[in-house]
């Protein structure tokens, strides 16, 4: 990928929810649609980026850091994973005007509830894009059921609040939308368009990634990470990063925390 050419001049609006079937579930959700942050050459960089060392296989789903399993009746394309600090760090650059609003998130910030209740109380400052970049190729009849992202907590300590999509191509796929589902069986759908970024908290957005129907979809995932720290410490006080090491709790209290298979509206997988 080519260094970042100059950003869209203003911050893209949040996604205005009001005006959709699925509106009442989503009276405060933090999710960005940004068309065009990526030209076609970037996107075919990027798809060049992840096969010039690897090869695709099939994506499994996670259910612990570093653990996962097949199970292609859930989740059915490949994956090509790469861990590029490099990269990561000209995405985040294109990215950043973007983000300013959730740069920092804490006590009173009007999206401190994208934590989730159990990380309330605490200062989260966003450092960047996750190396960990998720290279994904749909192609016809692939799929992935509902679910919500999610991330434990890194052995340095970061954590992830929101998740990065770029659609990479093609540009005449059909099918393949990310479906962002409601209640009633109501959803809004994300079409795949070549260049576009779609952002979303982790947190109680349900999602699906829906069949290709023509062509192939090729998408980059990857994280918005932050260093979290208790809001108030004492002078000298040093931070640990294992108090969020436990699994506990279920539903909203678990939304961030924890990769699982199960498949309902409280399920995190990691992609």
């Amino acid at each position: 990928m080519s260094s970042p050419s100059p950003p869209i001049p203003t911050s893209a609006p949040l996604f205005d929810f009001s005006k959709t079937p699925i509106a009442s579930d989503y009276t405060h959700s933090w999710v960005k649609i940004i068309d065009n942050l990526f030209t076609p050459d970037e996107c075919a960089a990027l798809i060049a980026l992840a096969t010039s060392d690897a090869e695709w296989k099939q994506a499994g789903v996670s259910y612990a850091l570093g653990k996962e399993r097949v199970v292609t009746d859930y989740r059915n394309s490949h994956r090509i994973l790469r861990f590029d600090d490099e990269a990561a760090k000209k995405i985040y650059e294109r990215l950043k005007l973007h983000v300013k609003e959730i740069k920092r998130v804490g006590p009173g910030h009007e999206w401190e509830s994208m934590a989730g209740p159990r990380a309330r109380g605490y200062i989260w400052d966003m450092v960047g894009v996750n190396e960990r970049l998720s290279f994904l190729r749909y192609e016809p009849g692939h799929f992935f059921k509902p679910h919500c992202d999610g991330l434990p907590q890194l052995p340095d300590g970061r954590m992830a609040l929101a998740t990065l999509q770029i659609y990479l191509g093609e540009p005449d796929v059909e099918g393949g939308a990310t479906r962002i589902l409601g209640s009633n069986g109501k959803y809004v759908d994300v079409e795949p368009k070549l260049g576009r970024v779609l952002l979303f908290q982790h947190r109680n957005v349900f999602h699906s990634g829906e069949g290709v129907t023509k062509g192939v979809k090729y998408t980059l995932r990857s994280d918005l990470m932050y260093t979290v720290k208790p809001a108030e410490m004492e002078p000298g006080e040093e931070y640990g990063s294992d108090y969020f090491s436990e699994e506990e709790g279920s539903g909203e209290e678990k939304a961030y925390l924890s990769d699982t298979i199960h498949v309902d509206p409280d399920a995190d997988v990691e992609a």
